[in-house]
């Protein structure tokens, strides 16, 4: 097998040995493939890219040839080169290609770091710098590509600065002052390196050199930019400034603990939640001095899209006054899609760091994490926001006793063993609500003229914020369209997911993440609601559809209220939003298929097998048997 190298001069290497490619036309069109990272390149971009604006009369029949002498002189390449299109494709596995193990190495890496495991991501880090061999296709002159090789020369760098700064954070600055002095030479303007290599200088004792090469920078920037050095360099500056006469030799340069995502632009309603939240601050805290004060613990519940992370940031920003000694955030994952919940060790190594604890000061076990965390925080009024929680159970270690501090948790799960000062279960919006979310969004004006469309189309997102919000953007992005052409478009309940699925799907994806963290007899009981009114949910029926005892489904359905997928709307009574009917319509469908794939679609719904499987892999089951039999495909999704 071939390996092949573009992270440095191009080279291709086989079990024997390197792999000689006379020719820089030959290395061009191969360079171009290989920069594609598999991709088809069409005919018209490698013959840019071999001869720029000058191609020759014969340049197709050349590039034709170039491939055909490539097949026969060096047959393991002829049998990854590929027609594509009128153009080509070089089809390598992933391991083969140095630029996409370096990407898989620095993916790890990142979410090792996410993880709270710096040692594990350091060594990522290292290894895959360590593919490097120079600048990207070094020797290899070619304008078509210098995009490209800019693109992954800036890579490089970027990660690069990400490995300098998790080595500072780790209190390794005396081993990395000598490779970041190289790299500030070669880089003279870049000013995240300049900082880096100006905090490692100050932690290793040498304050003079660390502000003389700030004035460099500064004169330099001046002299060849006409600009001044940017924030982060003069805050750095300032820390070293400050800091001097303590000789700290530790502590990132936090002078403002705050690490408060953007509020939304566009936030819209919530009067009475924010009152609440506002009343039980005020009741917590006696005083601003905090004596006679209790913390204050703020519990935000619903379900997925209905803006628990938007009031949760725009409370916190309204309230950060009254915490003024530290404003932090830490995403607790239990939903995001490709992530693992944080720990309750993880999250108190970003709380402390937040804290401005360096790293060689947080401890290593949980108990003494939490333990040193609580000491820190017995003397501020700080506000922590805990965001998208699983369970209590996650995050008992990270709340603070500390009078006159707030803590605002968020969660699609109904924290029922949770003591809280306030328990908000957040409800979808008002039409009014709803309707100047969209007009804000969409534009006033646009939104005026078809009043009653807006309140068409609040009505049918259900007056869940997110669908709101995506509707209103994908009217922005078509001028062409009205507001009740969207209407109705919307209206069509078949297509109402599709509609208001954005470009990365995000409606369906917050739905499924809420899906899968199911067990399986619960995913089973909400695909089984598919098949019923969404208003009107009787567990009698949904027991003889999913053949379960009643009892059982009582239990299940209760747990999927407090998991906000299901609304309990009286004694033995349930509803469920539309959309999230619609979703599980869906998914009860894709079983359906499933289910006939394998031969069962004629036994009854509840004699019927259960799928374990994610969403996302059950749905994919409609396609095999469209390929196989589209009349049961159609049968299958209709309930025929």
């Amino acid at each position: 097998m071939l390996n092949y190298r573009i992270l440095g001069p191009l080279e291709i290497w086989s079990s024997s040995g390197q792999v000689r490619l006379p020719g820089s036309k030959r290395q061009a069109f191969l360079g171009a493939l290989l920069l594609a990272g598999g991709m088809p390149v069409s005919l018209a971009q490698l013959i840019d890219t071999v001869w720029g604006h000058h191609a020759p009369a014969t340049a197709i029949k050349q590039i034709r040839n170039a491939a055909s002498d490539l097949r026969r002189s060096h047959p393991e390449i002829g049998e990854q080169l590929l027609m594509a299109g009128d153009g080509y494709q070089l089809r390598i596995d992933d391991d083969r290609l140095d630029a996409k193990v370096f990407s898989h190495g620095v993916a790890r890496a990142r979410r090792l770091v996410k993880e709270g495991l710096a040692a594990a991501a350091l060594e990522e880090f290292r290894s895959a710098l360590s593919l490097w061999r120079g600048s990207a296709l070094a020797g290899l002159d070619r304008s078509a590509l210098q995009a490209q090789v800019d693109g992954l020369n800036e890579l490089r760098m970027s990660v690069l600065e990400e490995r300098f700064e998790l080595e500072l954070a780790e209190g390794e600055h005396k081993s990395i002052v000598g490779e970041l002095a190289l790299w500030v030479a070669e880089n003279p303007l870049r000013e995240r390196l300049i900082s880096q290599l100006m905090l490692a200088l100050f932690r290793s004792g040498s304050q003079a050199r660390a502000l003389t090469i700030y004035e460099q920078a500064r004169l330099r920037l001046k002299e060849e930019l006409g600009v001044d050095p940017g924030p982060e360099l003069q805050e750095v500056h300032q820390y070293i400034l400050v800091n001097g006469a303590r000789r700290s030799g530790f502590g990132a340069p936090s002078l403002r603990h705050n690490n408060l995502p953007a509020r939304s632009g566009n936030f819209t309603g919530r009067i009475l939640e924010q009152r609440l939240i506002e009343k039980a601050v005020r009741a917590a805290g006696a005083d601003r001095d905090g004596a006679g004060s209790v913390p204050a613990v703020v519990a935000i519940d619903g379900m997925a899209g209905v803006g628990k992370t938007t009031l949760a940031v725009h409370a916190a920003y309204q309230l950060a006054d009254s915490c003024p000694d530290a404003q932090l955030y830490v995403d607790m994952s239990a939903c995001s899609a490709g992530k693992h919940p944080l720990t309750a060790w993880a999250a108190l190594g970003i709380l402390l760091s937040g804290l401005g604890v360096p790293p060689r000061g947080i401890p290593t076990s949980l108990e003494q994490r939490a333990t040193t965390w609580r000491r820190l925080m017995a003397d501020r009024r700080a506000l922590i926001v805990l965001d998208d929680v699983a369970d209590t159970q996650q995050i008992l270690p990270l709340l603070t006793g500390a009078p006159g501090s707030l803590t605002i948790v968020t969660s699609r799960n109904r924290l029922t063993e949770f003591m809280s000062t306030c328990q908000l279960t957040l409800q979808e919006m008002s039409p009014a609500e709803g309707g100047e979310m969209f007009s804000r969004i969409a534009g006033e004006k646009r939104a005026w003229r078809e009043r009653a469309a807006v309140d068409d189309i609040v009505a049918l997102c259900g007056g869940l914020p997110l669908a709101i919000r995506i509707a209103a953007a994908k009217l922005c992005h078509r001028p062409s369209w009205t507001v009740a052409y969207l209407a109705s478009r919307l209206a069509d309940e078949g297509r109402r997911l599709s509609v208001l699925d954005d470009e990365d799907g995000r409606l369906t994806q917050v739905f499924q993440q809420s899906y899968d963290g199911l067990t399986y007899r619960q995913q089973h009981v909400f695909r089984v609601l598919g098949h019923l009114p969404s208003d009107n949910i009787n567990p009698h029926a949904v027991a003889g559809l999913a053949g379960l005892s009643a009892a059982r489904v009582d239990q299940l359905l209760e747990s999927l209220v407090d998991a906000h997928l299901i609304e309990a709307t009286g004694p033995g009574r349930y509803r469920v939003h539309e959309l999230l009917h619609a979703y599980a319509t869906q998914l009860a469908d894709a079983a359906d298929v499933t289910d006939a794939v394998d031969g069962g679609h004629d036994r009854p719904l509840a004699t019927r097998r259960v799928d374990l499987r994610p969403a996302g892999q059950v749905v994919e089951a409609i396609r095999e048997l469209s390929a196989r039999s589209p009349v049961r495909a159609a049968a299958a999704c209709t309930g025929g």
